[in-house]
């Protein structure tokens, strides 16, 4: 009875707000030309979906994505790895990773415009930019995460170190690596998008952004719904493989 319960609130979570803004919107509440109604957003959202030239933007933004999801993804798993198994050169870059952290990325965005043009791989770098430093860190809290017991008791029963590797270290940091790349998969993706908004003349982005400039505020929304819905597909898929792999990380520690 209880989970059905928890399905209904859920539900009104999401419709009862969607019923007010459509509400708000008919009965003339909001300005249509600023805050179209749901309704109107989805028969643009169709509109859209059913145009070939869409997917073409579209397919360009989910390769700049992927490109870009594929190259910082392992480097920043080896560089944490490393870095994590290294104390000494962590404390030696430590300070300057958490600095670079900190710094939002998106005052570079002109630096990259510069330097690379408006290209794929202005925005392949900058997503790089600000995805590569959340996987590094997640890397290295992976690698400290190993309890030295397990690695020492190991040794002392005559362990390989592909044993060690494969029946340890890689249980024990797989969680901290998948949630590190979730949050790398999503700063990825608004990296891309911004690096598009900025100056492109292709992508989901530069769609949103003419959209947007152009006052086409349906369009807009569409566009919107569009960039959230492949961000939680990617966000859901990685926290399912997370929670799918937790079990066996806490049964095999």
């Amino acid at each position: 009875m209880s989970l059905w319960i928890t399905r209904i609130v859920h539900l009104l979570v999401w419709t009862a707000p969607l019923a007010f803004w459509e509400l708000a919107a008919q009965y003339g509440w909001t300005d249509p030309r600023i805050l179209p109604s749901p309704s109107t957003i989805s028969l643009a959202l169709l509109k859209l979906l059913a145009d070939p030239r869409f997917y073409s933007e579209l397919g360009f933004t989910v390769g700049a994505i992927s490109i870009t999801f594929l190259i910082v993804a392992p480097l920043g798993l080896a560089t944490g790895f490393y870095l994590g198994a290294n104390e000494k050169l962590y404390n030696a870059f430590a300070p300057a990773l958490h600095l670079l952290l900190a710094i939002p990325k998106s005052i570079f965005l002109p630096v990259f415009i510069l330097a690379l043009g408006i290209g794929l791989s202005q925005k392949v770098a900058f997503a790089a930019s600000l995805s590569f430093f959340i996987i590094v860190l997640s890397g290295i809290s992976a690698v400290q995460s190993v309890p030295e017991g397990l690695v020492q008791a190991a040794r002392t029963f005559g362990a390989s170190r592909p044993q060690i590797y494969s029946q340890i270290y890689f249980p024990a940091m797989e969680p901290l690596i998948i949630s590190g790349l979730r949050l790398g998969a999503i700063f990825t993706i608004t990296g891309v998008l911004l690096g598009e908004m900025y100056a492109s003349p292709r992508g989901l982005g530069g769609l949103i952004f003419v959209w947007g400039e152009s006052l086409q505020m349906p369009e807009l929304f569409a566009g919107i719904t569009i960039v959230m819905a492949i961000t939680l597909l990617v966000n859901q898929g990685l926290t399912i493989w997370e929670i799918r792999r937790t079990p066996l990380h806490k049964q095999a520690t």
